[in-house]
């Protein structure tokens, strides 16, 4: 399929078939291609904790509210931004590491550390979030788009408790939840949805007030 059939043909669906695996290998795959989406300065801040154990699935699911497919589907991904990542030692690792890959001169590299370095350092806690969670939801989204691809179905979930999730998961407090991300093999179509007209969401040159 194309991508426009892909994003068209796209719904979220909730009922899966709890005796469907993906191969781990499969999933990997999968991130490897939606880590490579667009992110602030490369800096590479989003993580993907893949929650295989039934048992810890179990757990997972009252703190989601219930949710079936917390449980049914295949896999089940907890998608993070890792504040660690806006530390200068990050930054300077990562382009010292395409420097050697010959991507770009050391001019260039001395350019893009600074800018990057001189754009964090003034943040608060809220623009770290801010630029976390618009890291973390364009790679969902392309993670989304590649396992709608391979014929899986999927859906993404905010609704859970935080404090409880990362109680049950042992996650430290450097970390950010982005969201829950359910993929398998569906037993029932997602509903169609209704979307508002291109000429509602659309301004040309100054939004109405």
């Amino acid at each position: 399929m194309s991508l426009q059939d892909i994003i068209l043909q796209r719904k979220s669906v909730r009922h899966y078939d709890p005796n469907y695996a993906i191969e781990r290998k499969e999933i990997l795959d999968s991130i490897e291609l939606a880590a490579k989406s667009p992110n602030g300065n490369n800096i590479q801040s989003t993580r993907y904790l893949l929650i295989e154990d039934k048992e810890l699935r179990a757990k997972v699911r009252p703190i989601a509210y219930n949710q079936e497919q917390v449980e049914t589907s295949s896999y089940l991904i907890l998608i993070l931004g890792d504040y660690r990542t806006f530390h200068a030692e990050n930054i300077h690792a990562i382009q010292d590491k395409a420097l050697e890959k010959g991507y770009f001169t050391q001019e260039t590299k001395a350019h893009l550390t600074n800018a990057a370095l001189g754009y964090y350092r003034n943040m608060s806690n809220q623009d770290y979030l801010k630029e976390l969670v618009r890291d973390g939801s364009l790679a969902a989204m392309a993670l989304v788009l590649i396992l709608n691809e391979k014929g899986y179905q999927t859906i993404t979930m905010s609704g859970y408790d935080k404090d409880a999730l990362f109680k049950v998961l042992k996650i430290p407090q450097h970390y950010e939840d982005i969201m829950l991300l359910s993929v398998g093999r569906g037993i029932q179509e997602g509903h169609s949805t209704v979307r508002h007209d291109i000429e509602d969401l659309t301004f040309i040159d100054r939004v109405p007030s």
